[in-house]
């Protein structure tokens, strides 16, 4: 199929459309002025029936009734064909610029033509491969008639002029030319300036648009296009100019944000170095030191309110070490080791190692779930420790008791586990923040669990997201690929 470009299928449809105008109204015009050109003609075999009408009243009543004949035969010439005066009775011819066709019939179609008119007109008929036009009239017995014919008969006989159509034709002819070789050069004419006028306005500004697109396709912003015209394709050009400018802004502050993201990730880079780093030297101590107090205690009694301050070390002691094995968790790149797992059952376990810290909070956990067990890919051990963590957060959200309901739906493509909580709510500022590292609200949090959360699920190629209202409480929805 042959593709043609916007410039040609204007020009073409357009192109069609003055061709069916200029051959309707070339049509009509023809029409029009073939008739025009055909009642004078008729008006012309009118005048020249009504002329040898009078010259043969003229020569009857002068008493020159010898010459009739002669009157006739002089009557031939290039234009008129013939001139008959016919009995309508008999039929018979009586007179006729023709001699030979005295005494013959009439024409069967002249006869009838002149019983069927109503009063005389110009007819077309065909004599000898040849159109003429044809006038009947009736020769009336006038008064003047009368004194040599009597007055018994009402009709004396009936003239029949036929005079050529050639010179009609002819000029129809020349009509229908002319007007053929107007409407094709009119139609030439038309289609050159619509294809010159096409490219200059809009093909060739067109195609330099184009050409500037393709650079700024190729990266190059600063690109403008020439807004000096007030049409469509100058707006359309100021419109792509402040697009450009735009996109040129856009790109330079996506420039900056990106390395603005490079250094940021390059410094976490470092710091989690650092912090891993920081966090085998503390481990280390933190064991000697836990041991070494713990064989203090031992030396006091239970009475001893040293005992005390040491079991208060003991824990603090306890979350220090809590927090570097968390660092180092962060800091560790996260492979998951998957395998089917049955996401009901992994949930039920989990439930079980919290349930007894739950019912001495008066927290209440229920599972929602439809009868199809639903399967996923997933680490066992990995997803284990994201349902724990949002578990112990939402405990933490519900000092007071409460509940948490959780449950668990299928798509297509996807699980969709969701944490929903009865506690305070997250203040909308804090909502952003909650899987950054180190962000807490509790003064005995490290502020990563949620973070390591985060880095677990989308591991799995999944995502974690929160809704919170103040009051009401906060959904945590776990969506895994199945």
């Amino acid at each position: 199929m042959i593709s043609l470009s916007l410039k040609w299928k204007y020009i073409i449809s357009t192109l069609l459309i003055l061709l069916v105008i200029i051959s309707l109204f070339s049509i009509y015009n023809l029409r029009f002025q073939e008739n025009l050109i055909r009642e004078d003609d008729k008006k012309r075999v009118e005048l020249i029936t009504e002329i040898i009408k009078n010259g043969l009243y003229t020569i009857m009543l002068e008493g020159r009734g010898r010459e009739f004949q002669k009157f006739l035969e002089s009557l031939v010439a290039e234009e008129i064909k013939e001139v008959r005066i016919f009995n309508p009775e008999t039929r018979k011819i009586l007179a006729s610029s023709v001699p030979m066709e005295i005494g013959e019939e009439i024409y069967e179609e002249d006869v009838v033509q002149f019983r069927t008119q109503p009063s005389p007109d110009v007819f077309i008929h065909s004599r000898e491969d040849e159109e003429v036009y044809s006038m009947i009239i009736p020769i009336m017995n006038e008064k003047p008639c009368q004194k040599c014919h009597g007055s018994t008969e009402k009709i004396r006989g009936v003239l029949d002029v036929e005079i050529s159509m050639k010179k009609t034709m002819d000029r129809i002819g020349e009509l229908r030319k002319r007007t053929t070789i107007f409407s094709l050069l009119t139609f030439i004419a038309l289609s050159v300036s619509l294809a010159v006028l096409t490219t200059l306005l809009v093909s060739r500004p067109v195609e330099g648009m184009i050409r500037k697109l393709r650079k700024v396709e190729g990266g190059d912003l600063s690109v403008r296009f020439q807004t000096d015209r007030k049409d469509e394709i100058g707006k359309l050009s100021m419109t792509l100019n402040s697009m450009l400018t735009e996109l040129d802004r856009a790109r330079q502050e996506i420039q900056r944000c990106h390395l603005e993201e490079i250094k940021r990730i390059e410094r976490m880079a470092t710091l989690g170095e650092m912090a891993a780093a920081i966090a085998h030297e503390i481990k280390n101590p933190l064991a000697g030191i836990s041991g070494a107090i713990q064989v203090i205690s031992e030396d006091f009694r239970d009475d001893d309110p040293r005992k005390e301050i040491v079991q208060e070390i003991l824990v603090e002691i306890e979350r220090l070490d809590k927090a570097v094995r968390n660092l180092l968790s962060f800091s560790k790149p996260i492979t998951p080791q998957k395998e089917p797992v049955y996401l009901h059952d992994l949930l039920e376990k989990t439930i079980s190692l919290v349930q007894q810290q739950a019912e001495s909070l008066n927290i209440q956990i229920g599972i929602e779930t439809s009868a199809e067990k639903i399967v996923a890919e997933v680490d066992r051990e990995l997803i284990q420790q994201v349902f724990l963590n949002l578990i112990l957060n939402s405990f933490h959200a519900m000092p007071g008791g409460g509940k948490l309901t959780i449950s668990i739906t299928k798509t297509d493509s996807s699980a969709r586990i969701a944490f929903s909580d009865t506690g305070e709510g997250i203040p909308n500022e804090n909502l952003k923040k909650v899987f950054k590292p180190f962000f807490t609200t509790r003064h005995t949090g490290t502020g990563l669990g949620l973070a390591i959360s985060r880095n677990i699920v989308e591991a799995h190629g999944g995502m974690i997201d929160v809704e919170s209202t103040i009051g009401l409480g906060s959904t945590f929805t776990i969506t895994l690929p199945v």
